[in-house]
């Protein structure tokens, strides 16, 4: 079914797990519609990068299921449902669109998660104990950059790789 027959949808909404690095579907709007590749892979990239350099709260990646929703004007909303003590949440800022490419996708899901998890006692993330790295596009790539070496880090997606 083409996205253009879709358009009068109030909201498509995929809900997914990522296990092993790679999504595991539990819920779409039609079966025979795939989500936008470049949105399923930052949120791929973000979880498997949940995993490394996080300080405070236990926040297991493989438990959270991610919401990934297109609405009016193909804006996109991403969130996840709660698990282990951690909320859900859902966020669209009304500027990012399915089309964007997956550099501009990782950046804002990044952004997204570490803000969501800034706001519980003690979660620090990415970090190593003295200060956040921040999600930025460089060259078309989206990367964790220190702002106090003013270095990239790591691609997003490839955080756990890093060394620093």
């Amino acid at each position: 079914m083409p996205w253009s027959d879709l358009r009068d949808e109030d909201q498509l909404t995929w809900r997914f797990a990522v296990v092993d690095d790679e999504s595991d579907f539990y819920d779409r709007p039609t079966a025979d519609l795939d989500p936008p590749e470049a949105w399923v892979e930052a949120i791929v990239a973000v979880a498997r990068d949940l995993r490394c350099f996080r300080y405070g709260r236990d926040v297991n990646p493989d438990r959270l299921i991610w919401e990934l929703s297109i609405g009016h004007g193909d804006a996109v909303m991403i969130g996840w449902n709660g698990t282990a003590g951690i909320s859900g949440f859902s966020l669209c800022d009304g500027t990012m669109r399915m089309d964007a490419s997956f550099a501009q996708a990782a950046r804002w899901v990044a952004d997204t998660a570490q803000t969501e998890l800034a706001g519980y006692d003690f979660v620090q993330w990415p970090s190593q104990g003295r200060h956040l790295l921040i999600p930025r596009c460089m060259d078309d790539i989206a990367v964790w950059f220190d702002r106090h070496t003013d270095q990239k880090v790591a691609p997003i997606g490839e955080l756990c790789k890093a060394v620093w």
